[in-house]
C-alpha cells in the first residue's frame, strides 16, 4: 500500500508548514488526487487517520478532490476528458494524445489555528498555499 508512504510524506510537509506559521493545530488538509495517479483515495484517507494521531495534525480533517483524466490532442490541439481510459481524440480520432490532468496528487491547502494574544484566545486562520506536488 504505497498510500501509507505517500501520506507520511504529506504529513511531514503539512507539519513543516504548520511549524513555519507557528500554528496551534491543523484543522484541515485538502489534497487533489488524479484519476490516473495510481492513488486510491479511500486508502489514502485510512492512512491519514492512522498516521495523524500524536502529530500536529491530530484531529484534522482530510478533504480529497478527485481530478478527472484529461488530455490534449497533438493533431487538432483540442482538450477533452479521457473516459474509459480511451486515449483517442473524440474530435479527430487521433491517438496522438498527451495527458494534461489526472496523473497528479497535489497538496492544495492547509487550514490551521493560530495562537492569538492570551486575552483574545485562539483564532481560526485559513492558510491557502500554492499547490505542491507530493513526491
Amino acid at each position: 500500500m504505497h498510500e501509507a508512504s505517500l501520506m507520511r510524506t504529506l504529513i511531514r510537509q503539512v507539519a513543516a508548514i504548520a511549524e513555519q506559521h507557528a500554528a496551534a493545530r491543523v484543522v484541515e488538509v485538502s489534497v487533489s488526487v488524479g484519476e490516473f495517479s495510481g492513488v486510491e483515495p479511500e486508502l489514502l484517507r485510512i492512512a491519514f487517520q492512522r498516521q495523524i494521531e500524536g502529530t500536529p495534525l491530530g484531529g484534522a480533517e482530510l478533504g480529497l478532490a478527485r481530478v478527472p483524466l484529461e488530455g490534449v490532442c497533438e493533431q487538432c490541439h483540442r482538450e477533452f476528458a479521457i473516459e474509459g481510459f480511451c486515449f483517442v481524440c473524440p474530435h479527430c480520432e487521433s491517438s496522438r494524445v498527451t495527458v494534461v490532468r489526472g496523473e497528479e496528487m497535489v497538496l492544495e491547502s492547509v487550514v490551521f489555528e493560530d495562537i492569538a494574544p492570551a486575552r483574545l484566545g485562539p483564532v481560526t486562520h485559513a492558510s491557502s498555499l500554492p499547490s505542491q506536488d507530493i513526491p
